[in-house]
C-alpha cells in the first residue's frame, strides 16, 4: 500500500486534469497546454537539471552503452512477440512504440515525487544522452516493421525535426554552457529557470490526465495488451537487465529504469499518422498503456525501491 500512496498524487492530478476536460474547464485538445510544456517550461526544466548536474562522468559511458544497446535490442523482441506479423501497419506500431515512452510528460513528473531533485538529475542527464536514438531509432524500426526496409527521406526529415526540438536544444545548450564554457548563471535567469521547472510537474499530469479518454478501455486492452506488456514491463526488464552488465550510480539506474517503465509516449500517434502506419491503434495503446500504467508504476517502485 505505501507504494500505491507514492505515486498517488500523480493520478490524483491526471484525475483533476480528466475531470476539469469532462466539465469543459480545460477545453479542445488541450494543444496550448502541451506546447506551454514543450517550448517553455520542460527545456527549463532540462537545462537547468543538466547545467547543475555536475557534468559527465566515466560511469556516464555505461549508460551510453545501456541505452543504445536497448533501443537495438528491444525492436527485436518486440517483433518476435507482436501478434501484427501479418498486418504491416500495426507491426510498424509495435516496433514504433516499444521504446518510445512518456518520459518527458509522465516520466519526470514520477520521478520528481518519487525520487526528488536527485531523480530529476539523474532523469535529465538520461534524457540528455537518449533523446536523439530515441526518436531516430524509433523511426526506423517503426520503418523497417511498416516496410521491410528503411526509408531515409523519412529518417532525413526526422533528423531535421530535431534540429529544432526544443528538448534537444535545452539539453545540448546545457551542456555547452556547463561543460565547455563553464558559465555561473546570473541569480535572475537561474531563479527564472527555476519558477518554470516547478511548474513543470502538476502541468504535465494535469495535460496527460485531460488527454485520457475512458470509454472502450476494456476492449482496447484485448487488443492491445501485448504491446501494452512490451513497453510497460518487458522494456524497463531489459534495461534492468543491461544495467548489470554496464553498472552506474543507484540514482541514475533507477531513475532511468523508472523512466522507461512511462506509457507510450502520447506524440507516437502523430508519428505513426504521419508514417501512414495504424494511427487509430497507436491510440488506443497509448490510451491502455497510460491506464495499465495505474498499476505498473507502483510495481515499478515497489521493486526499485
Amino acid at each position: 500500500m505505501k507504494y500505491v500512496a507514492v505515486v498517488l498524487p500523480i493520478f490524483a492530478i491526471m484525475g483533476l486534469g480528466w475531470f476539469l476536460r469532462r466539465i469543459k474547464v480545460i477545453k479542445g485538445d488541450v494543444g496550448n497546454l502541451e506546447n506551454i510544456l514543450y517550448w517553455g517550461i520542460l527545456p527549463a526544466l532540462l537545462f537547468r537539471s543538466i547545467f547543475y548536474s555536475g557534468g559527465f562522468a566515466k560511469e556516464d559511458l555505461n549508460l551510453l552503452y545501456v541505452v543504445y544497446v536497448s533501443f537495438i535490442i528491444m525492436p527485436a523482441v518486440s517483433f518476435v512477440m507482436s501478434p501484427w506479423k501479418k498486418n504491416p501497419q500495426r507491426r510498424g506500431v509495435s516496433l514504433l512504440t516499444c521504446m518510445r515512452s512518456n518520459n518527458i510528460y509522465m516520466g519526470i513528473p514520477v520521478v520528481s515525487l518519487v525520487m526528488g531533485k536527485v531523480g530529476v538529475t539523474a532523469a535529465s542527464k538520461y534524457l540528455g544522452i537518449s533523446l536523439v536514438g530515441y526518436h531516430i531509432f524509433s523511426v526506423a524500426c517503426g520503418q523497417l516493421g511498416l516496410y521491410g526496409k528503411l526509408n531515409f527521406n523519412a529518417v532525413s526529415k526526422t533528423l531535421k525535426e530535431l534540429a529544432k526540438n526544443p528538448l534537444i536544444i535545452s539539453c545540448i545548450f546545457a551542456m555547452v554552457c556547463s561543460e565547455i564554457f563553464r558559465i555561473n548563471l546570473p541569480l535572475w535567469i537561474d531563479e527564472s529557470l527555476k519558477i518554470l521547472s516547478n511548474s513543470a510537474t502538476g502541468l504535465a499530469l494535469l495535460a496527460l490526465g485531460a488527454n485520457i479518454r475512458l470509454r472502450e478501455m476494456g476492449e482496447s486492452l484485448k487488443e492491445t495488451w501485448i504491446d501494452t506488456l512490451m513497453k510497460n514491463a518487458v522494456y524497463p526488464l531489459l534495461l534492468m537487465f543491461l544495467f548489470s552488465f554496464w553498472p552506474v550510480g543507484h540514482n541514475v539506474r533507477n531513475a532511468v529504469i523508472l523512466v522507461s517503465a512511462m506509457p507510450v509516449a502520447v506524440n507516437t500517434f502523430i508519428v505513426a499518422k504521419g508514417m501512414n502506419m495504424d494511427h487509430d491503434y497507436a491510440a488506443r495503446l497509448i490510451a491502455t498503456s497510460t491506464f495499465v500504467s495505474l498499476i505498473t508504476i507502483p510495481l515499478w517502485v515497489a521493486i526499485l525501491f
